[in-house]
């Protein structure tokens, strides 16, 4: 933008302009009165000294009171006397227009030297608003790149530099992280969309083959019965899993954090799993003592019930132990199984959604359990950490600082 967009277009320098006019008019105003007084008191001493040195006063001396009146003496006759309108002696029109040439002529070089120089400030302070500008159409096609600090460090251009600078590093770092959220979304996706398409593939095939039954004994028809239910009931606790986890992540759960019974959660827990447990005749002895702490029940009952739930698909156990550990400053809640164990290279796997052990994982497992369980923990201040020993067992431990 050159000088004379930044004239046109703004109403700043418009507004100088105006006041630059509005000022010479009351300066000319101003002086024209001011002229008039300063030609009076100079006609008024040099009728003074003319009086004074009619009466014999040297020219060169200041007329005084005792010689201008011996000359208003002298000169009554004349009608001359130290009281008449100055205004009637020659040469006071001159003299007025000259006081008022100099006078005005200074007020108008003052007024455009403020002209001139507040425009080339405010000009100035345009091209760095313009400068700020382009690093902000910049920074619209690509966060990442550096600006430099435009004008001083305290003026208004350079604090607005700093904050469009500081903006863009916000901006960039949203950006990267709406970039890994993007393909957290895009893996997460794609791990549902294969664990569906598996336990879809089944249910086609099997119910392909149901369609015809003439052709099938009674007891494969209850197999393939059988393994139909099996995969929508799995399909149906994926995609709640899926539900809760992205509910989780998007930070859209609303906890109702109260003060209660640790044990009754984690009955609660047990009470809920109790069918699996049957199922794979698994025991599972609770050890909570009287502790309370601030949680909410329905979603800590949720990550005890998930870790429970992954220590009998997976650990080939027969007991399971729920303990509880108050201490000063946090609260100890750990799940402990007697089965064969985690190698140590597959600890680090256990919390990634989908994730699948080497050897030995339940299929039917939708793999977001752990996951789930982690991120209920951490928004209750906690984490939980993995303790194992391949032939004697494994232990989860959450820890929730108070």
């Amino acid at each position: 933008m050159d000088r004379t967009d930044k004239l046109i277009n703004n109403r700043e320098p418009r507004r100088m302009l105006l006041m630059f006019a509005v000022v010479l008019l009351l300066g000319a105003g101003a002086w024209y009165l001011l002229s008039g007084f300063i030609a009076d008191a100079a006609m008024e001493e040099r009728i003074r000294g003319a009086l004074s040195f009619y009466s014999g006063q040297r020219f060169t001396d200041v007329p005084d009171d005792e010689h201008v009146e011996k000359g208003e003496e002298l000169a009554e006759s004349y009608g001359i006397s130290a009281d008449m309108n100055p205004r009637l002696m020659g040469g006071y029109g001159e003299l007025r227009k000259k006081v008022f040439l100099y006078g005005f002529g200074a007020v108008a070089a003052l007024d455009l030297i403020w002209l001139i120089f507040g425009l080339s400030q405010l000009f100035r302070v345009y091209s760095g608003i313009e400068k700020v500008r382009g690093q902000c159409m910049k920074l619209s096609d690509d966060l990442t790149q550096k600006l430099p600090l435009i004008g001083d460090d305290m003026s208004c251009v350079g604090r607005l530099a700093e904050s469009v600078a500081v903006t863009g590093k916000r901006l960039g770092v949203i950006n990267s992280e709406l970039a890994e959220a993007k393909g957290r979304l895009t893996d997460f996706l794609a791990d549902l969309s294969h664990q569906l398409k598996t336990s879809l593939a089944v249910i086609r095939l099997n119910s392909d083959i149901l369609a015809d039954v003439d052709s099938l004994a009674p007891e494969r028809r209850r197999q393939l019965s059988d393994e139909l239910t099996s995969n929508i009931d799995g399909m149906e606790e994926l995609v709640l899993a899926a539900l809760k986890l992205a509910k989780l992540n998007a930070g859209a759960v609303e906890y109702e954090m109260r003060e209660q019974s640790l044990a009754g959660t984690c009955n609660e827990a047990i009470t809920r799993i109790s069918p699996l447990l049957r199922e794979h005749s698994v025991t599972a002895e609770l050890k909570c003592g009287d502790i309370t702490f601030n949680h909410d029940r329905a979603w800590l009952c949720e990550a005890v019930e998930n870790i429970i739930k992954n220590a009998v698909d997976h650990s080939e156990c027969t007991q399971i132990q729920v303990e509880a550990e108050a201490l000063p400053s946090a609260v100890k809640l750990s799940v402990s199984d007697n089965g064969r164990g985690i190698p140590q290279e597959e600890i680090p796997k256990l919390f990634e959604r989908f994730g699948r052990a080497s050897k030995g994982r339940n299929m039917t497992s939708v793999g977001i359990g752990l996951s789930i369980a982690r991120k209920i923990a951490a928004a209750h201040s906690g984490d939980i950490a993995v303790y194992s020993e391949e032939g004697k067992g494994t232990k989860f431990v959450m820890t929730f600082l108070l």
